[in-house]
């Protein structure tokens, strides 16, 4: 199953942490897609990733 977040037009670090709460809820083997436009997040979430 693939589950979208979209962050569009919230600052770091927002997506961030949206993104962390999302990959609690989703179940082993499903897919998150973010959608954002944080440039700060472009480094920040595959880091945490």
């Amino acid at each position: 199953m693939t589950k979208t977040l979209a962050v569009m037009g919230q600052v770091c670090p927002f997506p961030l942490i949206e993104a962390k709460k999302a990959i609690e809820e989703i179940n082993s083997g499903d897919e998150l897609v973010i959608e954002f436009d944080c440039t700060q997040a472009t480094e920040s979430i595959p880091r945490w990733a």
